[in-house]
């Protein structure tokens, strides 16, 4: 029995649904990738490294404001041998005088610094701290939206009192604990304290020797990347397509309407309208709400903006000029 082929519109229509659910599948096939198990790879071995009388320090990076360069975190002390504390589900009680500092903008200290001192038998929990922003990247300007990333530096710093009264060197190991923030993807990378451009990683034995040693002698540090998440590129895409489609709808109504080869009816004026006033709605769909004035404004959307209403308004003068055309 013989198929009965569809029509040819019918055929590119489905072939054209076909090619964006195979580019659309890879695209976030790729997106969905993470490196998770290289991180905790490298977080085992940094902690199989250092002395496990230590504290384990978790930062999570709350909320990120790209018009300030600054970022909200959440930092946790979490200790790993009962010598130095006991964890409570949500806190712990330190069993030593331990001081903490935390190289941060805005700190919550009591003295209104930036170093956090745990006394000795009082349950405790985190602190909470606002991070500047690591000047000298190219891209950390929302201008560049959703391309735009910025990036955190996080110094850290830990003591303890002995039994003696004697200020030691308290190891520590930096992680990262951050949740998903709304249209950010957050990435949490080791250095070292003498040189913030200095990676820590797997394959890099001499940088694991490096960092080790400062862990062990109680210093830290992490470098905190923050870019716009796959999916906020994924929507502003569409959105820029959608924009696009109404500008070559308008104009190619506009143009057919000019030479004569459609009416200068009212339903066309109507939706010539309609197209301009939803592209003004379309652009507050923009995820994480970016200031007027970025550069896909510049180069997409006021343009397109002021197209289609030189369109609409071209529709609007033919139509109230010319009656040879009925409704």
């Amino acid at each position: 029995m013989a198929i009965k082929r569809l029509h040819p519109h019918a055929e590119r229509l489905l072939a054209s649904f076909l090619a964006i659910l195979i580019v659309y599948g890879v695209i976030i096939g790729f997106s969905s990738r993470s490196n998770t198990s290289s991180s905790d790879a490298l977080d085992t071995k940094l902690s199989s490294s250092i002395s496990q009388k230590r504290i384990n320090v978790y930062t999570q990076i709350s909320s990120v404001d790209p018009l300030k360069g600054e970022a909200r975190a959440r930092v946790e002390p979490w200790p790993l041998d009962e010598s130095l504390g006991y964890p409570y589900r949500s806190g712990w009680m330190p069993k030593q005088d331990i001081a903490l500092h935390v190289d941060a903008v805005i700190g919550s200290s009591a003295k209104g610094d930036n170093l956090y001192v745990f006394p000795k038998d009082v349950p405790t929990g985190g602190i909470d701290v606002v991070l500047d922003e690591k000047s000298g990247s190219a891209s950390s300007n929302v201008s560049r939206y959703p391309f735009d990333s910025y990036t955190f530096e996080v110094p850290m710093s830990a003591t303890y009192t002995d039994a003696k009264g004697a200020t030691q060197d308290l190891p520590i190991l930096p992680q990262d604990y951050t949740k998903a923030i709304d249209t950010f993807h957050v990435d949490m990378k080791h250095v070292l304290w003498t040189d913030s451009n200095r990676v820590i990683t797997n394959n890099d034995k001499k940088s694991i020797k490096d960092a080790t040693g400062e862990y062990n002698a109680g210093i830290a540090n992490s470098v905190f990347t923050v870019s716009r998440s796959s999916s906020t590129r994924i929507l502003t895409f569409i959105i820029l397509i959608l924009m696009l489609t109404g500008l070559a709808s308008v104009t190619t109504m506009a143009l057919m309407v000019a030479s004569t080869k459609r009416p200068p009816t009212l339903s066309a004026l109507t939706w010539a309208a309609a197209l301009t006033f939803a592209l003004i709605s379309l652009r507050g769909l923009f995820p994480g709400s970016p200031p007027v004035g970025i550069l896909i404004d510049k180069i997409v959307y006021f343009p397109t903006l002021l197209i289609t209403l030189v369109c609409s308004l071209s529709i609007l003068v033919i139509w109230t000029r010319r009656d040879d055309y009925v409704n």
